[in-house]
């Protein structure tokens, strides 16, 4: 589908009337996730005056699990990021980091909610209320189902050569090999912990459905076509990034070709590095809501990929989203 209709579906959906959150279920949903135990510590991440009565509803239940909050990171054994308004701060993010690398059943509940809200070149657009319906909504899914299906991609991507298509032109392949996958299925209890393999296998988003991998780098070539994006406060138009071994080899720009550059410039040297390949499986996340979880979304990106288990680092990170992609395997399509 062309991505203008995308942009228009988005606008309807946004202008929708907004039905009432049922935020005690929605509690329920992410202690179903996590899977408490008697004596957890748990950490709620709340912003002062947003989404209250949700961290209300947690908190009620965390304490009838028998697990115990707590208002120190060191301490905690879950941290819940709940909906916020703006980011958390750089050093906070770092610390959330140090403290999952730390393994044993740490993990964080991600929801992002508004943060969720994307556009097809990855960085913010609108957000509203109708789409807090469709975010919880998006809770409400078979979870088992989505496990199998995740399941059944992994091994068709493990398979042979993967190969991503886009009507604007994209035509990328590489290889997965034996790199980790991060199936982001709405499991994050202390066993699967047991089993977490990157960072990101501790960072549980909810709602749940994407798939992501870093593919094996030197692998990665052919061309990545973004129609429209935004670098910095400029725009840039149909863009195409062309990989060699992984590598940014040459940027070509229909329109603000200078400014792409300066901006891959600024990002050093892995912001010309393939990063990631993602695939939503979500059936209730319509077109590009929540991060592109949906499915059939596919995200790809450049950047540092260490939380994946990829080589590449720098720090520097910039996804793309492709509603319209096609995923092939050695000719064969990978099912949803």
């Amino acid at each position: 589908m062309d991505l203008r209709l995308y942009r228009i579906a988005g606008a309807l959906l946004a202008a929708l009337p907004a039905a009432a959150l049922d935020h005690d279920a929605m509690a329920a949903r992410i202690l179903a996730a996590l899977r408490l135990r008697a004596g957890d510590r748990v950490l709620v991440g709340a912003e002062s005056g947003y989404f209250e009565e949700l961290a209300g509803s947690l908190r009620r239940r965390v304490a009838a699990a028998g697990a115990v909050e707590t208002r120190t990171l060191d301490q905690a054994d879950v941290y819940l990021w709940l909906p916020r308004r703006t980011d958390l701060p750089a050093a906070e993010r770092r610390a959330l980091a140090e403290w999952l690398d730390r393994g044993g059943v740490r993990r964080q509940i991600h929801f992002h909610w508004a943060q969720g809200s994307v556009r097809a070149d990855g960085l913010a657009g609108e957000h509203s209320a109708a789409l807090d319906a469709v975010y919880e909504a998006a809770l409400d899914i078979d979870y088992a189902a989505l496990s199998r299906a995740q399941d059944r991609a992994i091994s068709r991507l493990r398979s042979g050569t993967v190969r991503v298509r886009t009507p604007a032109g994209t035509d990328l392949r590489f290889r997965v090999g034996d790199r980790p996958f991060n199936k982001q299925d709405g499991d994050a209890s202390a066993e699967r912990m047991e089993k977490a393999r990157v960072r990101i296998d501790r960072e549980i988003e909810l709602p749940a459905g994407v798939l992501r991998v870093a593919p094996l780098e030197e692998t990665a070539g052919g061309r990545l076509v973004v129609p429209e994006a935004r670098f910095g406060a400029e725009v840039a138009r149909g863009v195409v990034f062309h990989f060699e071994r992984g590598v940014v080899t040459r940027v070509e720009a229909a329109e603000n070709l200078p400014v792409v550059e300066a901006y891959l410039k600024a990002g050093g040297d892995a912001a010309r590095r393939f990063r990631e390949f993602g695939l939503g499986f979500n059936p209730k996340l319509p077109g590009l809501a929540y991060f592109g979880y949906g499915s059939g979304v596919v995200r790809l990106s450049l950047g540092d990929n260490q939380e994946l288990g990829g080589a590449v680092r720098g720090g520097f990170v910039r996804w793309f989203f492709f509603p319209d992609a096609t995923v092939e395997v050695d000719g064969k399509p990978v099912g949803r």
